[in-house]
C-alpha cells in the first residue's frame, strides 16, 4: 500500500539576510552578507541569493566575498530581528497547518491530516501557507515548502526548488524524482560524508537510492545510513 502525503517542511530562503532585506528597502535586490562582527577577516554566516549568485556562501570570509562580488553589502548580525521575525513566521504558519517542530530558526514542519494528505489538497495548503507569510509577516519573506510521505523527505523536497519554492513529492514520485539531485542535498550529506559515499563507489543520488541498507550503513559508518 502506497504511503499517503503526511508531512510539510517549510524552509525560510536565506534567513537572516532576507530579514535584513524585509527590514531595510534600500537592500532589496542587492546582495548581503550577514557577519557576526564588522571585520574582514570574519566569516559570513548568511548570504542572500544576490550575493551567492557571486559565489558568496555561508562560511566564506568576508573579505573574500568583497573580492568576489564588490557591490557586496556586509551587514552585522541582529539576533533580536531573527528571533522576532521567526515567532512571527511559527504564529502565521500555524494557523494554515498544525505545528509538529520547530526544527531551526529558518525551518519547521507541519502535518497533514484527513483529506488534506491527497495531492491536489496539500499542494494548496502549501500555496496558501506560503501565500499568508509574505502576505502577514512581509513581502521578502519568501519560503521552500516541501511535501512528502515522511519528515525526511519532506525536507529534502524544499531543496528540490529555491528560492520561493513548493515541491510535492508522493509515494509514485519515489526514488525516480530525487536522481537528479546533487548528493549534499540530502540531510545528512556533508563534504565529508560525500568522500565517504565516493570511497563506497557511491557518486550520485541514483546510486544511493538503489542500494541496501546494509551498504549504506557501511558507507556512512555509522546508523544514519540505514
Amino acid at each position: 500500500m502506497a504511503r499517503p502525503l503526511k508531512w510539510v517542511f517549510l524552509d525560510v530562503n536565506s534567513y537572516f539576510a532576507t530579514v535584513e532585506q524585509q527590514l531595510r528597502p534600500e537592500l532589496r535586490g542587492r546582495p548581503v552578507a550577514i557577519a557576526p562582527v564588522d571585520a574582514e577577516t570574519t566569516f559570513c554566516i548568511a548570504a542572500s541569493y544576490e550575493a551567492k549568485a557571486y559565489g558568496v556562501r555561508t562560511g566564506t570570509m568576508v573579505r573574500v566575498a568583497r573580492d568576489l562580488c564588490p557591490e557586496l553589502v556586509v551587514v552585522p548580525t541582529r539576533t533580536d530581528a531573527y528571533v522576532h521575525f521567526h515567532r512571527r513566521i511559527v504564529e502565521v504558519a500555524s494557523t494554515v497547518l498544525p505545528l509538529d517542530k520547530v526544527c531551526s530558526i529558518d525551518e519547521m514542519r507541519f502535518t497533514l491530516l484527513g483529506k488534506e494528505r491527497e495531492p491536489d489538497a496539500a499542494r494548496k495548503i502549501a500555496a496558501e501557507m506560503k501565500r499568508r507569510i509574505l502576505r502577514d509577516v512581509g513581502s521578502e519573506m519568501r519560503c521552500s515548502v516541501g511535501v512528502a510521505p515522511n519528515h525526511y523527505l519532506a525536507k529534502v523536497a524544499t531543496e528540490m526548488q529555491k528560492p520561493d519554492g513548493l515541491v510535492v513529492l508522493t509515494a509514485d514520485d519515489l526514488p525516480h524524482a530525487l536522481h537528479r539531485l546533487d548528493l549534499m542535498a540530502f540531510t545528512g550529506i556533508n563534504r565529508g560524508m560525500r568522500a565517504r559515499l565516493h570511497a563506497a563507489g557511491i557518486f550520485d543520488a541514483e546510486r544511493l537510492c538503489s542500494v541496501s541498507r546494509s551498504e549504506l550503513r557501511g558507507a556512512f559508518r555509522s546508523v544514519l545510513g540505514e
